[in-house]
């Protein structure tokens, strides 16, 4: 059935769809083209989605469907121009340049150890089954909107594969590059872990120093499937550090198999709009897993938060801790939901969200659900949302310690909390630098807009 789609939304349908036949002209994998065609036979009756939309009520995409974003020419950038982003402990470094994977940026993937594949997407075009592989699950992806468009600019990204038994002790840190304006960053990425194998990954989407500038728009849209079979382990990090005028959308498909564990962290530090979801099933039994984020937001920008979390089998742990800090007229969006199925007995779910509002103009949706088939388990959600406490202040204060500094302390004790639950060192304390500074440049533009208020000049 097609859908009623304005006549602004629908020039930027046509124009997606012709972007995406620009793809098409000169692909290598026929696959590949009957895949964004058929994204395109969705977005053309789909459209975007609207606050008509339940998923979409708070994450408004009226600006998103005036812009005409562009497919991204490979654009050449220099190892001085990303030394100061990368982390300052060992890693296997993997850089994407507007989208396309860099082979002079990233590190010599053929040097990995026995036992773990890693090459671009598009390599995998040129082997046998790979471009297939990719649509073993493109009607899930193609039931979020932007699994649509990612489908219909499917070129580039990363396939990751663990053997059995393989620890890579070393993590892989993948670098995302934006550095031209207008213009669409398509990643689509596959991982695969195999029985009792282990993987530490961790992936930081930036515009470079140039592109951060004020009216700096661009578009990143990810799609990740990641498979963790029985008894394997894997832990991730995500940090979102882009433009205040960009749009990030990032869909994540989690399976895991029999006691494996995954555990995954999200640091949201500001733009035009970012979305980050998780869809997690948990397929086996005695299944452990735990998803953060840390998310901050100041004027014109929304941070939006999801994770859908399926128990199918017994004995599941998920645990869940969301914080978000916001200022100015900075709008945050949380929804998360655990379901747990009638024979997923003795799951132990639990889902907090809490937020602090730094000014009272900034806005938080929430919505924390459990949806329980079983009669025999414990499952738990909370969100709460507000000011600092006048109380905590003064406790400072009354230790010699200046309001401003006692805020900020107060503030950054609580954004914090999700990153403590990094277990390794070194990557933990890389985040809550990134985490510290961005905090530290929002409390800054928070007494700029004070001090430009009416309110205060008066």
């Amino acid at each position: 059935m097609t859908r009623k789609i304005s006549p602004m939304a629908r020039q930027a349908v046509d124009h997606y769809i012709t972007q995406s036949e620009l793809l098409n002209n000169g692909c290598e994998s026929d696959i590949v083209v009957e895949g964004r065609r058929r994204a395109q036979a969705i977005l053309t009756n789909q459209g975007f989605p609207t606050q008509k939309d339940e998923d979409w009520q708070y994450t408004k995409l009226t600006g998103f469907v005036q812009e005409r974003f562009n497919l991204a020419a490979k654009t050449e950038v220099k190892h001085q121009d990303i030394h100061a982003l990368l982390p300052d402990f060992a890693v296997t470094k993997i850089v994407f340049v507007d989208g396309w994977f860099d082979e002079a940026l990233s590190d010599d993937l053929s040097a990995l150890p026995a036992g773990v594949s890693l090459e671009s997407t598009r390599d995998t075009f040129e082997i046998s089954g790979g471009d297939a592989r990719l649509y073993a699950r493109e009607e899930a992806i193609n039931a979020e909107p932007f699994g649509v468009l990612n489908n219909l600019f499917l070129a580039d990204g990363f396939y990751l594969q663990v053997s059995r038994n393989v620890t890579v002790s070393v993590p892989v840190f993948v670098l995302y590059l934006q550095t031209q304006q207008n213009q669409i960053s398509t990643l689509r990425n596959q991982i695969i872990l195999e029985e009792n194998s282990e993987l530490t990954l961790v992936e930081q989407y930036v515009s470079l120093p140039d592109g951060a500038s004020a009216g700096f728009k661009s578009l990143t849209n990810v799609v990740t499937e990641i498979s963790v079979a029985k008894s394997a382990r894997m832990k991730q990090v995500i940090v979102q550090q882009q433009a205040a005028e960009a749009y990030y959308f990032n869909n994540q498909f989690i399976f895991q198999a029999d006691k494996s564990v995954f555990n995954t962290f999200y640091a949201g530090m500001g733009s035009k709009i970012s979305r980050h979801q998780n869809h997690l099933r948990m397929d086996g039994e005695h299944i452990e897993n735990s998803q953060n984020s840390a998310c901050l937001a100041h004027d014109g920008e929304v941070v939006d938060s999801r994770t859908e979390t399926q128990h199918n089998q017994v004995w599941g742990v998920s645990k869940q801790l969301h914080k978000y800090v916001l200022s100015g007229s900075a709008e945050g969006v949380f929804n998360g939901m655990i379901r747990v199925d009638q024979q997923a007995q003795k799951t132990d779910g639990n889902m907090d969200n809490k937020n602090l509002l730094l000014s009272e103009s900034a806005r938080m949706n929430t919505k924390p659900q459990l949806e329980i088939y079983a009669d025999d388990v414990r499952c738990t959600h909370g969100s709460a949302t507000g000011q600092i406490n006048e109380d905590q202040i003064f406790y400072l204060q009354a230790r010699g310690i200046p309001r401003k500094q006692a805020i900020e302390m107060i503030t950054q004790a609580f954004l914090m909390e999700p990153a403590e639950q990094i277990d390794r060192a070194e990557i933990q304390a890389w985040v809550k630098s990134g985490l510290n500074d961005a905090l530290q440049a929002l409390q800054h533009k928070t007494l700029l807009s004070a001090s430009a208020s009416p309110k205060a000049a008066e």
